[in-house]
């Protein structure tokens, strides 16, 4: 008996190694007992009799006499009725020829078989019908043998074969038709293509145009030798009638385009208008960007032939539609009515569901370019259309060091450049300006075609490059020029494309994955399972939908972003234009810059001056001065000494200066538009967002193996399901199906998206916004957080600190402490902040200048209406005493002279009413209040003093005082009148009178959130527009930089070529850069730069040497925040967090970037929150974390559930039978769906914890833990069997399936094996949900996931119970411990049931346990749930975790970029 176990158990094991050539392959069925014995035959009940045909009724026996009771009738069926109308005669066999005239005896006979031999069943069943019936058997005949003619025979019909198609019925000549006629069609056209084509290429140009080199150039790229291309396209090189045209080196990318091209002959001047040039440099250009161009136009033909391909597409989706609703009989209200039998529909089915498949993946690796194969190439400057190729550059995140894993990734792109799939395609319709120009936009450039050398080219008209040249302009363009120009540059507007909604689902859509999907669903569909098919495609849809969702809802707030549009006041012809659209702005035009209005372009000041808000662009929380370019030879460099003198797109007019009114003309503001649309600096920015480097994720990386091995493994499983369930017949072939789509799940995809989405439901609560769900999985591996300064790690703007006063004791003047509120001041001190402003008041809103503003509220004063003409304003403070009321004596403002930048100062007069004196004050930066105070008020350490609290991270600011004497006496209104500015703040000889500090303070939680951070293992990087010095203070006082760690600043001076200047910040003493780093180990060390030192480490290629130890990034440009992320992301997954438009680059181009803003901020960022609390930076990783956690979770639970399933369904093969259709019902409809939705439902852990989860599928922890649980499943499950066969109730009981139809797969179910099988896989599937949800490092404890544990309960307690309890209801839905009901009460002893049970297809008619096996089944069953969770919890989770840092860690450290937190 051992043997025959330890046989039984090696049939399990090597189940995919064998070849034999009977089914069960190692026994026969129902052949011994377990003591060796023959089984004996079972009784069969209720035999339903052949019907007995006689030539005359009196022949028939009594038992089977024509009787019938009154009022009916005997009828040729055997049967009787009140009517035979419509009834034949049974017994001729539909009308067989050639035999005696056969009528029937009465049917419906019945008979007990005591030892039924279900492989002899025709001949026993009419010996026992004939001795039932008392007649000899011997005389009874063989129906229809006319050699020895019987006049008593049993009714045998002969069987009927299955209908069968001709082939040449009116559909299927049809099918032929459209099959052939397709294939003609294409063949015709690729043959057609080929010949007009090579036409044209080689007999229509001129004989000259021979050089194949050039024939490639011109179709491919549009380019062409320029000698050749100028005289065959005669054109003319006069010097006065060349433009220089290049390409725009920040928006455009095409191959060869590297050197400076004439235009096309037209006259670059105009009278009284200044030459400009068309400018381009491509030589910048990366090869990965290059473009191909090349040019296709329509042809009736291939047009045809496209809509056909589509056409064919549909019909093969209706094709298998119409099969599966013709196995249902919806087509004709008949079952098979279309196509006629079971069997041949099934291989109709599978025919039409390989071509379909085959055709389906087809069409969709050709889609970008299958449209422009039914088009002829032509010469692309005469295409309607162009077809653009660019060479995809992917980044593999996190790259495994594994060297498999890179041998993969070589193998795939080497396959991706065989097929030409690492090129990626896109085509654009072409147009015509209004001057008939050929043009076409991609991504948002405008290409024109340029006839001088056949070339499309992107355009940026060059003003000049001085001073004098950019005042040439200050007249503006005239009409025909700014028209011109906007027809080779487009409108002043990034036009971003939103695809409509049934386009961007079909592009979703269009993922392989889908097909497979698809595919494995209209098996679903067909082979009796419809149910679960739509149940599964319901959750495809919804997770496809709500990508689709954010994905538009992502656009469509970009759109918004980037198209911006307003009303300008233009000068051109010489007259002021009003209302001209900003989008018609082009280089040259001249407009009028005006106050609160967002700048529309890049602009050079030409008269006036401004202070303009670009916080939007470099975050500095300070509005800056900008001047007019002054009208001289100098160079005009904007992004250096240029931009005090430059407007730049997306920045905001604070206020204006216009001068003084000339000619009787309104003074203006005016502008020189320099650069539109992409070509601004805000353009560029839009442009690196919308066209984002491609990234990837080592999870996807790796899940393209894992589904790789799953499909293999899945082809394996379907061979042997050909083998065994019928050794390839068509019902073998769906079974084979299932198993691949349950060895891989179409639910894996969709399971992911909606993991994610839970997520982001729950980050939602937390008020952060998530555009881009699979950053959610990426933001768990966040190594390295950036973070902007103002507004994101302090509160928004700066804020009154307080004011430092100076003291004079012993002739000696010296600082005292700060004081932080206007109380505690001097009055001469508290009057001269409270006053010494600009600050107006429109409504209940001040106006002015943010610093002002906030100082003059910090003083509590109040601004009111001057009750006389000669006061500016009156200002009130508030009482000293509660004695003097609640305001104190008005101070009235009776000179001002406001801010200016040049000067670095402003200053005020003003009229105390209580002392009716006059004061003067000037306030302005501490350098120049110091050159403007009587030196001997001055303290000694003014500068060091001032430096500190700048270290601080105060802006400083400085106060000097004089008193004038009494108003009417000392000083009068006329006198102060006549006064200028130089007289008022210089010659008065003001006294200093201390410092006024702002403040950027942190807010409240960035200390925690970063300390946290650091304990979560992210390293912390500050990058803002800010000044160094503030920076490293607040990076100090918010835990980046610890206590006592001596900090580096890098600075560049000299330029980005020469050597780096480091200082120590502390000390100010110069320090070799190297040597500190060297010595960090003993003398912790911090490194800072700004912005010209970052340049300078870029060009000097030293800034990946001091990336890692650079805490700091100063005075970064938002060009400059992207290149610093960017460089980040090379060491490690990066966050990003900020909150102005000048971190919108940076916040997209970081892996994960979130946005504390609801602003354009947040539009642009796959994260955003209206809670400006960096404690949402730490939420995020948390949820990250636990959704990376959760995502291997349910990726391990659906691997777990196909090869249970595999394992389960090739048992179930092996042995002949199928589960009952409400068990699989039960698996596929609720424990899966159930159990991946509850396990989205875990909590993240309410801290960071040190590590972060894996992001490799085929990591070794991920491995451990599958292969480990594979393998003791796979055990239990042969066990199972193994325990079965050594049973003696079981042995001689075996489920015999060669007796039934296999395509009828819901009748196999009725037997032990198909019981124990099922009862040990579903305890399986249910706890497999359970221990994917085991470790609480990201997640909370596996217990807090109360959905789980309720969901894990419920299906404990129901699989419990059917395997414990007697025959029930319940239990005989699931076909487990029933049988047919008079067996249970005649046989078995119970209770009659009073509930409805089909009766059994098997021998015994029941599959009931013994009562005592239940409950060793049901202590086996918990055992193996224990010793999953035991390898799982304990070896995976803690010995092996233990061993495998013990072991490995110091190689994986060693493999690892090593971060300083």
């Amino acid at each position: 008996m051992k043997r025959h176990c330890w046989a039984t158990a090696l049939l399990v094991f090597v189940l995919s190694l064998t070849v034999t050539s009977a089914l069960p392959i190692f026994e026969t069925i129902n052949d011994k007992d377990k003591n060796g014995n023959t089984c004996e035959l079972h009784p069969a009940y209720n035999v339903t009799c052949p019907l007995l045909c006689v030539t005359d009724h009196s022949m028939c026996p009594t038992a089977l006499a024509p009787i019938c009771p009154s009022g009916q009738q005997f009828c040729m069926d055997g049967t009787c009725q009140a009517s035979c109308d419509g009834i034949d005669n049974a017994c001729l066999c539909g009308g067989a020829t050639g035999i005696p005239n056969y009528i029937p005896c009465a049917a419906g006979q019945l008979v007990n078989i005591t030892h039924y031999d279900p492989h002899n069943t025709v001949t026993q069943s009419m010996q026992s019908c004939a001795s039932a019936a008392s007649i000899n058997s011997a005389s009874i005949g063989i129906w229809g043998d006319t050699t020895t003619p019987s006049n008593e025979v049993w009714l045998e019909c002969p069987i009927v074969p299955d209908p069968t198609f001709t082939w040449t019925e009116p559909m299927w000549i049809a099918v032929w038709a459209i099959m052939c006629f397709e294939a003609v069609l294409i063949g015709t056209w690729h043959i057609f293509k080929h010949f007009m084509e090579a036409v044209m290429w080689n007999f229509l140009l001129v004989p000259f145009l021979v050089s194949q080199s050039f024939r490639r150039s011109i179709r491919q790229n549009g380019v062409a030798n320029n000698d050749q291309t100028a005289k065959v396209l005669g054109a003319d090189h006069h010097d006065d009638e060349i433009k220089k045209v290049t390409s725009n080196n920040t928006a455009a990318t095409q191959e060869v385009i590297d050197e400076k091209e004439a235009f096309d002959g037209e006259k670059a001047t105009q009278a009284n208008t200044p030459t400009s040039d068309v400018t381009s440099d491509s030589s910048t250009l990366d090869d990965s960007e290059k473009l191909k161009f090349r040019g296709f136009r329509n042809n009736i033909l291939g047009t045809i032939g496209y809509l056909s391909c589509i056409i064919i597409t549909i019909l093969f989706l209706t094709f298998l539609g119409c099969i599966v609703g013709d196995y249902y009989g919806t087509v004709d209200g008949t079952v098979f009515g279309v196509f006629l039998a079971s069997d041949l529909s099934s291989e109709i089915f599978a025919a039409v569901w390989h071509i379909g498949g085959a055709w389906f993946v087809m069409m969709n690796l050709t889609r970008h370019r299958m449209r422009n194969y039914f088009r002829l190439e032509s010469f692309v400057h005469e295409s309607p259309y162009v077809q653009i190729e660019k060479k995809e550059e992917q980044i593999v995140f996190l790259d495994d060091s594994g060297r498999w894993m890179k041998r993969l990734q070589a193998l795939e792109q080497r396959v991706k450049r065989a097929l030409g799939f690492d090129i990626l395609v896109f085509t654009s319709t072409t147009s015509f300006t209004a001057q008939g120009r050929r043009y076409f936009e991609f991504q948002c450039v405008r290409y024109v075609y340029n006839p001088q050398f056949n070339k499309f080219a992107p355009y940026e008209f060059d003003l000049g490059i001085t001073h004098e040249q950019l005042h040439s302009w200050a007249n503006g363009n005239k009409t025909d020029e700014a028209n011109y120009r906007y027809e080779l540059i487009g409108p002043n507007i990034i036009s971003v494309k939103v695809p409509s909604v049934p386009r961007a689902i079909l592009q979703e859509f269009t993922h392989l994955l889908y097909i497979y999907q698809m595919m494995c669903m209209w098996v679903w569909y067909y082979f009796q399972y419809y149910i679960l098919g739509c149940i599964q495609t319901g959750i495809i849809l919804v997770s496809a939908f709500i990508k689709v969702a954010l994905r538009l809802q992502s656009e469509h707030r970009i759109k918004k972003l980037a198209e911006y549009q307003a009303a300008v006041t233009v000068l051109r012809d010489g007259k002021w234009q009003e209302n001209v659209s900003s989008a018609q702005l082009v280089p040259g035009d001249v407009f009028e810059v005006e106050e609160r209005k967002i700048v529309p372009c890049d602009a050079v000041i030409l008269s006036g001056d401004v202070v303009v808000n670009e916080s939007s662009l470099t975050g500095e929380a300070l509005p800056v001065r900008k001047v007019a370019i002054p009208n001289d030879n100098g160079v005009y460099d904007s992004a250096g000494s240029g931009k005090v003198n430059t407007l730049f797109s997306g920045t905001t007019i604070a206020q204006l200066n216009p001068g003084s009114e000339l000619n009787g003309e309104k003074a203006r503001v005016i502008a020189l538009v320099v650069r539109t649309g992409l070509a601004s600096e805000k353009g560029m920015l839009i442009h690196k967002i919308l066209f984002p480097t491609p990234v990837s994720f080592i999870f996807n990386e790796q899940l393209k193996a894992a589904i790789c091995i799953l499909l293999i493994w899945g082809l394996v499983a379907f061979a042997l399901s050909l083998y065994l369930m019928g050794r390839g017949n068509i019902t073998s072939w769906f079974y084979g199906v299932f198993v691949i789509s349950q060895i891989f799940s179409p639910l894996l995809n969709a399971a992911f998206t909606i993991n994610q989405s839970v997520c982001a439901a729950r980050l939602r609560r937390k008020k952060i916004l998530c555009l881009d769900l699979p950053r959610i999985n990426l933001a768990g591996k966040v190594r390295i957080f950036c973070f902007d300064k103002t507004g994101t790690l302090t509160r928004e703007g700066l804020e009154f600190f307080g004011g430092v006063p100076v003291s004079k004791a012993d002739d000696k003047v010296q600082f005292t402490d700060r004081l932080p509120t206007g109380n505690e001041m001097h009055s001469d001190f508290a009057r001269g902040i409270a006053t010494c402003h600009a600050v107006t008041k429109v409504g209940e809103d001040f106006i002015g200048n943010p610093v002002d503003i906030e100082s003059f509220s910090a003083m509590g004063w109040s601004l009111e209406r001057s009750d006389q003409n000669q006061y500016i304003d009156t200002l009130v403070p508030p009482a000293a005493t509660p004695a003097e009321g609640t305001k104190g004596a008005a101070v009235h403002i009776l000179k001002r002279f406001e801010f200016v930048h040049a000067r670095a100062c402003q200053s005020v007069a003003v009229l105390d009413s209580a002392t009716n004196r006059v004061h003067v004050y000037v306030k302005g930066s501490f350098e120049r209040v110091k050159q403007l105070s009587v030196s001997n008020s001055v303290p000694t350490d003014y500068d060091a003093i001032s430096a500190r609290y700048a270290q601080e991270g105060c802006y400083v600011l400085a106060l000097a005082h004089r008193d004038l004497g009494v108003f009417g006496q000392d000083i009068d209104m006329e006198t102060l009148n006549k006064w200028n500015r130089d007289e008022l703040e210089y010659d008065t000889k003001c006294d200093f009178i201390g410092f006024v500090l702002f403040r950027n303070m942190l807010k409240d939680d960035t200390a925690a959130a970063i300390a946290e951070l650091k304990e979560g293992d992210t390293r912390t990087v500050m990058i803002t527009g800010d000044t160094a010095l503030t920076g490293i203070f607040i990076a100090r006082q918010c835990g980046m930089i610890g206590p006592g760690q001596k900090v580096l600043l890098g600075d560049a001076p000299a330029g980005p070529r020469e050597r780096i200047q480091w200082r120590d910040v502390d000390t100010g003493a110069d320090v070799d850069v190297d040597e500190a780093i060297e010595n960090c180990k003993f003398e912790p060390l911090e490194l800072a730069v700004t912005g010209r030192a970052f340049d300078a480490l870029i060009q000097q290629d030293l800034i990946r040497k001091y990336l890692l130890h650079t805490r700091v990034f100063a005075r970064m440009t938002p060009t400059d925040k992207i290149q610093c992320v960017q460089y980040h992301m090379e060491k490690g997954v990066t966050g990003m967090c900020g909150d102005g438009g000048n971190d919108c680059g940076a916040l997209r181009a970081a892996h994960v970037g979130l946005a504390l803003s609801e602003a354009e901020a947040s539009i642009v960022s796959p994260f955003s929150t209206s809670n400006r609390s960096v404690m949402q930076c730490v939420e995020l990783l948390r949820q990250g974390r636990s959704a990376l956690a959760t995502s291997f979770a349910n990726y391990k639970f659906l691997i777990l559930y196909g090869e249970c399933m595999g394992f389960w369904e090739l048992f179930m093969f092996y042995f002949g039978v199928i589960a009952p259709q409400s068990v699989w019902i039960t698996i596929d409809g609720f424990i899966t769906p159930s159990m991946t939705f509850a396990i989205t439902q875990a909590l993240p852990a309410k801290k960071l914890g040190p590590r972060r989860p894996t992001a490799k599928v085929l990591g070794p922890y991920v491995l451990a833990s599958l292969l480990g649980t594979i393998f003791i499943n796979f055990w239990f499950l042969a066990a199972s069997v193994i325990w079965l066969f050594q049973q003696d109730w079981f042995l001689c009981n075996e489920f015999d399936s060669t007796l039934v139809d296999t395509a009828q797969w819901w009748l196999l179910g009725d037997s032990y094996e198909s019981e124990i099988i099922s009862l040990v896989i579903l305890f399986q599937f249910w706890n497999n949900g359970a221990l994917v949800n085991f470790g609480s490092a990201f997640r909370q404890a596996w217990w807090r996931n109360y959905l789980l544990v309720f969901v894990w309960s419920c299906f404990f307690i129901s699989t419990s119970y059917i395997t414990l309890a007697d025959p029930n209801p319940y239990g005989c839905i699931f076909r487990i411990n029933c049988g047919t009901a008079w067996v249970l009460h005649d046989q078995l002893g119970y209770p009659m049931p009073d509930w409805s049970i089909e009766p059994y297809n098997s021998a015994i008619m029941h599959n009931v346990l013994p009562k005592w096996f239940r409950w060793q089944l049901w202590v086996f069953l918990l055992a193996n749930c224990a010793a999953n969770a035991v390898w799982e919890r304990v070896i995976v989770q803690w010995i092996g975790r233990k061993l495998a840092i013990r072991k490995f860690g110091a190689k994986h450290n060693k493999n690892r970029v090593t971060l300083k937190l």
